[in-house]
């Protein structure tokens, strides 16, 4: 092989160009390695290589004087320089190439610093002594709005939280507006809103540190105001069906009434024809007495229809209109005080003294009225025929069980063996324990 002085001038010039390009190449895949926090003996690998070239383009250089020319020969064969030279490249070149291939699939400072970042939560950890030490641009922007400063200390997060004051949405305050003291949630000037959190979390080398946390919870707040406007439409839409519940229980009262007023009518108006008949002798003693207690019974309830509601009561006009048909009312207890809950069970009692005759051929009505600590109870059964199958609220029963429900009570109907009809409802400041 030739050795380097005797080589040609343009060989002379190529080689240590070509040396040099090799110290570049070389570097470059120091440096990546390096950043990328490869493995050490790579690292090392890396650095020895760089060196050595770096050694051999000084020696090279230092036999070349300012005219191209040697100072003397030197012991490196031409050859074996230039596969080095030639290996060295080629190996950095390959080596930067699979580095840059993998720079996606790795995991490096960057990488972590970009992933936070493109979270939506605002996220930023601190160390014992409450620096940062990794935060997110979103916790940067957020602490800028909150405090109007950079972020860099955590007693400066916990300071600028409890100066926020206390607000809702229609408040007028500039700044961030603390919703929930207790669930720690805040109102942003951009009209976002964010639940604050924080925990300490272990490393895995015994570290600890103090993790904050800023979570965007606008659409569950949205909503939450969404769902109290409804709640509030529900509210005035129940007492509008509360009303209008009253008038048809009253106007169902009124009809019935009506119903037996018209049957007695018609008892009177066959009482005066079997009267007349027995008169003129068509009809026999035993039916004309019968007639003529459907005549007396019929002029009764006129009687006592005329008297004064006010002055006996709700009950007793329930009372006197069970005698008007021919039924009887067993009260075992005394009604509520409460003005709302005796309303209810006076309804219940009228509305099964109606289905009981109309049902069961029923003529009388038992109703049990039994106290508990926070609620009264209504039984009511009669001494008609049982359904024959179960009964399906409806007509009186469903108004009577809307009503039950305004009143925050439950109501229960039994068909077999026997008909019962409860009520629960709830004493004063009391509740009934749901089932």
């Amino acid at each position: 092989m030739k050795i380097f002085c005797s080589i040609s001038t343009a060989g002379r010039s190529l080689l240590p160009a070509a040396l040099f390009g090799a110290v570049l190449i070389s570097l470059a895949a120091a440096v990546l390695v390096f950043q990328m926090r490869r493995e050490k003996w790579l690292q090392a690998l890396n650095t020895a290589a760089f060196l050595l070239l770096f050694v051999l383009l000084n020696v090279v250089f230092s036999k070349i004087n300012r005219q191209g020319d040697t100072h003397g020969s030197i012991d490196l064969l031409t050859g074996l320089l230039w596969i080095i030279i030639c290996t060295a490249a080629v190996t950095g070149m390959l080596e930067i190439l699979l580095l840059r291939k993998q720079t996606g699939k790795t995991i490096g400072r960057n990488s972590v610093k970009q992933a936070i970042d493109s979270l939506p939560s605002a996220i930023c950890w601190f160390t014992e002594e409450g620096t940062v030490k990794l935060c997110n641009l979103q916790m940067y922007r957020l602490f800028r709005m909150l405090a109007g400063r950079d972020l860099q200390m955590y007693a400066e997060i916990c300071t600028a939280l409890e100066d926020c004051p206390e607000g809702n949405t229609n408040s007028r305050q500039i700044g961030v507006i603390r919703l929930s003291g207790e669930r720690q949630t805040y109102l942003f000037p951009d009209g976002s809103v964010w639940k604050y959190s924080r925990k300490e979390i272990a490393a895995s080398d015994g570290r600890r540190y103090i993790e904050a946390m800023f979570s965007n919870v606008t659409g569950l707040y949205e909503k939450n105001l969404e769902l109290r406007r409804q709640t509030e439409q529900l509210k005035l839409i129940s007492r509008e069906l509360k009303k209008l519940s009253e008038h048809v229980l009253e106007l169902t009262r009124e009809s019935e009434i009506l119903a037996a007023k018209t049957r007695l009518h018609d008892r009177i108006g066959a009482g005066l024809i079997a009267i007349r008949q027995t008169l003129l002798g068509t009809r026999t003693a035993e039916e004309g007495a019968k007639a003529l207690q459907a005549f007396r019974n019929a002029v009764r309830m006129i009687k006592s229809d005329n008297e004064s509601v006010s002055e006996k009561g709700e009950l007793a006009e329930l009372m006197q209109d069970a005698e008007a048909i021919g039924m009887r009312i067993e009260l075992s207890g005394e009604l509520p005080e409460d003005t709302d809950l005796r309303k209810v069970f006076l309804i219940a009692i009228r509305e099964c003294l109606t289905n009981g005759v109309r049902h069961a051929d029923a003529t009388l009505i038992h109703a049990e009225i039994v106290r508990k600590n926070k609620s009264i109870l209504l039984y009511i059964t009669n001494n008609g025929k049982p359904p024959e199958g179960v009964v399906v609220p409806k007509g009186g029963l469903l108004n009577l069980l809307r009503y039950v429900a305004d009143c925050g009570g439950k109501m229960k109907i039994e068909s077999l063996p026997q008909y019962v009809l409860s009520i629960e409802l709830p004493s004063k400041n009391g509740e009934i324990e749901k089932e």
